[in-house]
């Protein structure tokens, strides 16, 4: 199911939301595919991105920026297979206008911290932040700054994923809720077929 909401927040997103695997820091380097020890042994990191836009909020014009990247400084993950990964902050700044001016009304960075009191304590020091964009499916909402948060398991293969709706006022109040009416139905029928069954 992890695979399905990640498809269609990233579909809705434009950009990648989630973006799973990306580098690995190696001790060593090997011209072989890493053993299965080798990435217990590894810390990996997820993919950075970041992404910009323009929005409208109570009748003004509006542009945000942020950038999410790898934070070695926190605690490294384990998730519940053992691999290792660095934990994500977001680097999240709004500017009233269509460009950066010096007229920031928001910044902020976001971690899984951000968050803590929203995730189950038995998932919480298995996850990371594992992703953020700006919430297009609220793209229609002009009162407050609405932007959505992943906190799970880094490897995708895992079902283990918390998604957090953000909203932001204009005067920088911030609330913050688990979104649970993220539509699971695939995107494209060819989504819901079995890799065996297409290989035959």
């Amino acid at each position: 199911m992890k695979r399905i909401i990640t498809s269609i927040i990233s579909a809705l997103a434009i950009t990648g939301f989630i973006s799973c695997g990306g580098n690995t820091e190696t001790t060593e380097q090997t011209d072989s595919i890493q053993s299965e020890a080798d990435l217990m042994n590894t810390i990996q990191s997820m993919e950075e991105y970041g992404n910009n836009g323009t929005i409208e909020v109570n009748g003004s014009k509006y542009s945000y920026y942020f950038t999410f990247s790898n934070d070695q400084n926190l605690p490294v993950i384990t998730n519940h297979e053992g691999y290792r990964y660095y934990d994500n902050q977001v680097e999240l700044a709004i500017y009233r206008g269509t460009g950066k001016s010096e007229d920031m009304v928001y910044n902020h960075v976001f971690t899984k911290e951000s968050f803590k009191s929203l995730i189950p304590e038995g998932d919480y020091s298995k996850s990371a932040l594992v992703g953020f964009n700006y919430n297009y499916m609220n793209i229609d909402k002009h009162d407050r700054f609405y932007f959505i948060a992943a906190v799970g398991d880094p490897d995708e293969s895992s079902d283990l994923l918390h998604t957090v709706g953000i909203s932001i006022s204009t005067s920088g109040e911030v609330s913050t809720q688990i979104v649970t009416d993220i539509d699971t139905e695939p995107i494209s029928d060819d989504l819901n077929i079995d890799p065996s069954e297409d290989a035959a």
